[in-house]
């Protein structure tokens, strides 16, 4: 776990203007962690492919919101939202309130914000947060410390051509050395991790408290703690959820074939999991994947 860091240190942040006129506040350090998250969620709209898809009027859980990318997208694109972001990192937090807030699509939509994760039970616990990478910050820290800069094992130039072709071309001449050229950068941003007290709450918690019946759109992303987020979830309320689209963290892969049985029990007739560039999703390699599932059974 990281060093312990103040709330107010943790709320420092900075703008940043993407493609497009697009301005977002993240953390100061956080320039290339801003970029990689507006290329994720508005050219490669990586959380909707396979049939998961939104439309307007859909009720959104956002959890591990980050800043608000995959909700911003999806507001610059649909009406009548119902938008429930969650985000345990109060500097995170801070930076997704503001771009929800001003937003210029906000006023078509109805959006809530919460201060917390979510996980198998209400508690208080302590997050590492990294200034120089705000997405990864994690619950699992021993994972994430042996994973992190493991990926530039497993990623490959197919994996690089599937999510840009332009970036791909360019990165060929230096891909034979992608691991002396980054791994120093890697392991820096991961030695910088701090942490923080956060606050756990439970999926079924909060749709009981505000009355929610429909979850169109599941969306988890939270570095590692995927199975906990489900695990909060009562067995009443599987019935709710439509459509499922969940970051799976390396450590976790074996525990997919378990997940797809279970997914099958609860009606989700169409699961599909690829890794987190679109290729394969191999068992033994450090990449992280993606599972998409729609509910085929009600």
């Amino acid at each position: 776990m990281g060093t312990p860091i103040s709330q107010t240190a943790a709320q420092s942040m900075k703008q940043f203007t993407l493609p497009e006129g697009l301005q977002v506040w993240n953390g100061p350090e956080s320039g290339s962690d801003t970029e990689f998250l507006y290329r994720e969620n508005f050219r490669r709209r990586c959380y909707e492919k396979h049939g998961v898809a939104a439309s307007d009027g859909a009720t959104i859980f956002d959890v591990g919101a980050n800043i608000g990318m995959f909700a911003l997208s999806l507001m610059s694109r649909f009406r009548d939202l119902r938008v429930f972001c969650f985000e345990p990192v109060p500097g995170t937090y801070a930076c997704l309130e503001r771009n929800l807030r001003d937003s210029p699509h906000a006023h078509k939509h109805s959006v809530a914000t919460f201060n917390v994760g979510l996980g198998t039970e209400d508690r208080q616990t302590t997050i590492e947060f990294f200034p120089g990478a705000p997405s990864n910050s994690t619950l699992h820290s021993e994972e994430k410390h042996r994973d992190f800069a493991r990926v530039l094992d497993g990623v490959t130039f197919a994996d690089m051509w599937r999510t840009n072709k332009s970036r791909a071309l360019l990165m060929a001449p230096l891909f034979p050395f992608r691991k002396r050229l980054l791994r120093p950068a890697f392991e820096r941003v991961i030695a910088e991790g701090v942490s923080i007290p956060c606050q756990i709450r439970r999926v079924s918690g909060v749709i009981a408290e505000h009355g929610v019946r429909r979850i169109d759109f599941l969306k988890v992303d939270v570095e590692g703690a995927e199975f906990e987020v489900l695990g909060g979830i009562e067995e009443q309320h599987w019935p709710l959820i439509r459509q499922i689209s969940m970051e799976i963290d390396p450590a976790n892969k074996p525990r997919i074939p378990e997940l797809q049985r279970q997914l099958a029990a609860y009606g989700f007739g169409k699961v599909t999991v690829e890794n987190m560039f679109g290729g394969p999703c191999i068992p033994d390699n450090p990449v992280a994947c993606t599972l998409f599932a729609v509910r085929t059974t009600d």
